[in-house]
């Protein structure tokens, strides 16, 4: 059994409910303040009415009227019932006004205000159809009226022709319809500016959620290049560093491949260093590397010293394509700058394309540029703990053949104590040491166990001693200096005393072997031919 299908109904959008319960709320709020209004009115007009006497019926219907007004105003009830009693009431009076006076009383103001009110506090449908019964009711009655069937009720009325029924009636239907369509209008301007009051307001909306994410987004990556900042500033060792900041690049940043490149010694190559995944450590164990200025985003990046973009590698024209790296849709380079220096580049990918925007290369810049200045710092260091290896064997060296003269050539050793004592008995050796050497030990023996403290003394006493040694034998080296820097003085000025070639020699001779205790000294000049 086929169903007709009901035609479609347009549907309703928010704009149009919001509206709708806009006007609602007004319209509730309007009908109470508008009865406190009509009962004040209606006093003032219905106490002349009574006093003119103007008939029991035409009483009857005012005085009942406003008290049906006074128990709607005060009287708590549903909107529709106290409003389209307050409609009957206005067409009550209305139609008693036309049995009164007819069509040229005030039975026609009546019906305006019904017309009105219908279409401000129901719908704009209600307005049409209040105009419709009362074009019907102003049609039957003035039939009525106009061939005597029924007569006016107030005898003193100005008798009406039947052009001023006609003539009326198109005048209020005119009325009618130009205030119901401006309602009309009015209602569509104002469902208009709420639908764009809402679509502004979800603009804002979206915007606000879109600058949520925004700050979410910038707040993450400020997190992660603090931690790449972070750790990077806290490992001074250089290869260690460059194997963290990759993998914490694509961990924090959730890049799908990134990799860091050193300038080789001779400025011509790009060196891989680390890289994160598979791919990394394929291209790591095959020593991948790259030209500079070649046809490669690294090595221009190296070159002209700024960052290469490829939001789509698919239309980049100058960029390595590595068969490791299939899923790689964006890419970007960026060059580790130390002041004028050159250090390298740091290469990050992603699977997504266009994710390199104007905030994105700005964080990474920054980013890189605190890794570049790690990797000189962890140079540097490296140079520095060099140099200091460097030195401290020279200083050892130099202990070495200081010392080692001195303890071939005299027996430097001193004992005390009795040489009777067991052999089993607690025996404590301490080095002396100087810059690392040991030039010479402590040993002591003693009936007891040596405690941690008189360790302790014993290694302090060594050490002050190795430096006491080291300064006497500063200070005898500089007086022995002193001594020979004297006696040179003094043979020098007795040679140049002499002015002659035979008394020159004699006096270098006799002095040389006078200083050196020589029992015999010859001195000869002869030119090797």
């Amino acid at each position: 059994m086929n169903k007709e299908r009901s035609s479609p109904q347009p549907p309703v959008t928010s704009a149009q409910v919001t509206t709708e319960n806009i006007y609602k709320n007004w319209r509730e709020k309007f009908v109470r303040p508008m009865m406190y209004g009509a009962l004040v009115f209606g006093l003032i007009a219905l106490i002349p009415a009574l006093l003119t006497n103007q008939g029991l019926i035409q009483d009857t219907v005012f005085v009942f009227s406003y008290l049906v007004l006074i128990v709607i105003t005060f009287i708590n009830s549903p909107y529709w019932v106290r409003t389209g009693t307050l409609l009957v009431i206005i067409f009550a009076l209305g139609m008693n006004e036309l049995f009164s006076t007819g069509i040229l009383g005030d039975g026609i103001f009546f019906f305006l205000a019904l017309i009105i009110l219908a279409a401000m506090l129901f719908s704009i449908q209600a307005g049409l159809v209040s105009t419709v019964i009362s074009m019907f009711t102003f049609g039957i009655l003035g039939w009525f009226v106009q061939t005597g069937r029924i007569g006016l009720l107030n005898p003193q009325a100005m008798p009406a022709q039947t052009s001023d029924w006609f003539s009326t009636s198109a005048t209020t239907l005119l009325i009618s319809v130009t205030i119901i369509l401006g309602l009309r209008q009015l209602q569509l301007a104002f469902v208009e500016s709420q639908k764009k009051a809402n679509e502004t307001l979800q603009e804002l909306e979206l915007e606000r959620g879109s600058l949520e994410g925004r700050v979410e987004a910038r707040t993450l990556q400020l997190k992660a290049v603090n931690e790449v900042g972070r750790t990077s500033s806290a490992i001074l060792d250089q290869e260690e560093l460059i194997e963290r900041v990759v993998n914490l690049i694509t961990s924090q940043f959730g890049y799908y491949y990134s990799a860091l490149f050193l300038v080789d010694e001779k400025g011509e190559q790009a060196e891989l260093q680390s890289a994160t995944g598979d791919a990394g450590r394929v291209l790591k164990e095959n020593k991948h590397h790259l030209r500079i200025g070649g046809n490669s985003m690294v090595g221009m990046a190296i070159s002209t010293r700024e960052a290469r973009i490829a939001q789509d590698v698919g239309a980049e024209p100058v960029r390595f394509e590595n068969p490791l790296l299939p899923y790689t849709r964006s890419e970007i380079a960026l060059p580790l700058l130390v002041g004028d220096r050159i250090l390298g580049a740091l290469d990050v990918q992603s699977t997504k394309a266009g994710v390199f925007g104007p905030q994105e290369i700005e964080t990474l810049q920054g980013m890189a540029n605190q890794v570049a200045t790690a990797l000189e710092n962890a140079r540097l260091f490296q140079e520095t703990q060099k140099n200091l290896i460097e030195m401290r064997a020279i200083q050892r060296q130099y202990v070495l053949e200081s010392w080692k003269p001195i303890s071939r050539d005299e027996d430097l050793q001193y004992i005390i104590g009795d040489d009777d004592m067991p052999q089993d008995s607690p025996r404590l050796e301490i080095p002396i040491s100087l810059r690392d050497e040991i030039i010479g030990k402590i040993s002591l023996t003693s009936e007891t166990e040596w405690t941690q403290d008189q360790q302790n003394l014993i290694e302090a006493v060594a050490t002050q001693a190795a430096l006491a040694l080291e300064n006497a034998r500063l200070v005898e080296e500089s007086q022995s200096s002193a001594v020979r820097e004297h006696r040179l003085a003094e043979i020098t000025g007795k040679i140049w005393a002499s002015s002659t070639l035979d008394g020159i020699l004699q006096v270098a001779v006799r002095e040389l072997g006078q200083a050196l205790d020589a029992s015999e000294a010859t001195i000869e000049l002869k030119v090797q031919e």
